[in-house]
Parts: C-alpha cells; structure tokens; sequence
C-alpha cells in the first residue's frame, strides 16, 4: 500500500470516528461517571467491536450481511432495542460523585461491564458495519498477500480510534467538576439517557442505506 494510500484511509477512518454518535457520547459519558482510567477499558471494547467488524469485513462477510435485507434489518432493530436499553439505564443509574470502595471482585465485574457494553455499542450499529465493509476493500490490493495489508489496516484504525474515543473520555472526565452538585449530575444522566434513548429510536427508524456509504468511499487514489 502506497504512503497516500495509507494516509488517506487514516483520514477518512478519523473523520467517521470523529461525528458524534453513540460510541462517542458513551465515551464522555464513561468519563463523567468513572475517570480516565476505568474509561480505557470501555474504548478497548469499542476497539475490539470495530476490528471484529473489520475482520468480518475483510473476509466479504461484512458485505454479505449488509447484502441481506433481513439480516440487517435485524441488526439494526436488535442496536436499537440496545441503545434504548441502555439510555434508560442511565436515565435511572443513582448519583456517584463519590468513588466508593469496592472489592477486588466488585471491581473487576464493573470493569468487565463498561467492556461489555462499549464492545455492544459498536458492534451491534450498522452503520459502522456498512461503513467497514464499503471501505475497508478499497485498500486491500488483491494482487499482494491479504494478512499483512488487513492487520496493517487494523491496528491503525485500532490506534487512531483509541486515541479519538479516550480523546472524548478525558474531555468527559475533565469536565467532572461542572457537576459536583448532586442536581447536575442527575441532570447529566437524565441528559445521556435521553440521547441513547434518541439514538436507537433514531436508529430503529431511519433507513440505513448501503449505497451511500459505499459511493462516499467508493474512489481510489
């Protein structure tokens, strides 16, 4: 793969990372709620979905599932059902301006949680597989070897998507004293449970396309 090549596909995997969407807000959200450091470990779930996604992709199975109307479709309502869920958990989750000692076991279960629901986040939005599988095969030279150009592609859209998604955790955990009274943190959970709320309606009605995703990434340098 041509240095252009590669740079282009840096750019257009940011630029898709970067528009806010239910990873991000769950990214700030995470950040409020639990720090930098328990935040890692949501954006590694986020991570891992979104390279399980590229896989898929790289292997033409990405393409066949959008390819079928039916499965999709119920791609689409199962994320949908998952972002309402989650929104009303956090519609309803208690105020925790305090960090409270918990146990070994405790703490290793909570962390496992954010993993879980981060890594749901990503792979359960079609969007994100509709998006993979039109880019991803614009880069992959048939003519050389498929293992080095899939993992040279996956760790760095690993990379650049660790870094945007803790990007959003810290600003989210920089911006934890604006809610030091009791009545803006319940505010702020009430806020990102009506947005996650918003997203799966969102996604659960608007039809999402294939082709206009594969004609934004449908060009080669």
């Amino acid at each position: 793969m041509s240095l252009d090549k590669y740079l282009l596909f840096m750019a257009i995997t940011s630029v898709f990372l970067l528009s806010p969407g239910p990873s991000v807000m769950l990214s700030i959200n995470n950040g409020v709620q639990h720090g930098i450091k328990r935040s890692s470990i949501a954006v590694c779930g986020n991570v891992t979905a979104f390279q399980l996604l590229s896989i898929l992709s790289s292997l033409g199975l990405g393409a066949a599932l959008t390819a079928s109307s039916e499965l999709f479709s119920t791609l689409k309502i199962l994320g949908a059902l998952y972002l309402i869920y989650l929104g009303v958990k956090i519609w309803r989750s208690p105020i925790t301006l305090k960090q409270k000692e918990v146990s070994p076991k405790d703490h290793s279960s909570n962390n496992l949680t954010l993993f879980r629901q981060a890594f749901l986040v990503t792979s359960s939005n079609p969007k994100a597989l509709v998006y993979v599988s039109a880019l991803i095969p614009q880069f992959i030279d048939t003519q050389q070897a498929l293992t080095p150009q899939v993992i040279t592609l996956g760790l760095t859209s690993a990379a650049v998507q660790f870094v945007i998604f803790m990007s959003y955790a810290i600003i989210g955990s920089k911006s934890r004293h604006w809610f030091e009274s009791p009545i803006k943190f319940k505010l702020f959970n009430k806020f990102s449970g009506v947005t996650f709320i918003g997203f799966g309606i969102g996604l659960g009605f608007y039809p999402v396309s294939t082709d206009g995703y594969k004609t934004a990434v449908s060009f080669r340098s």
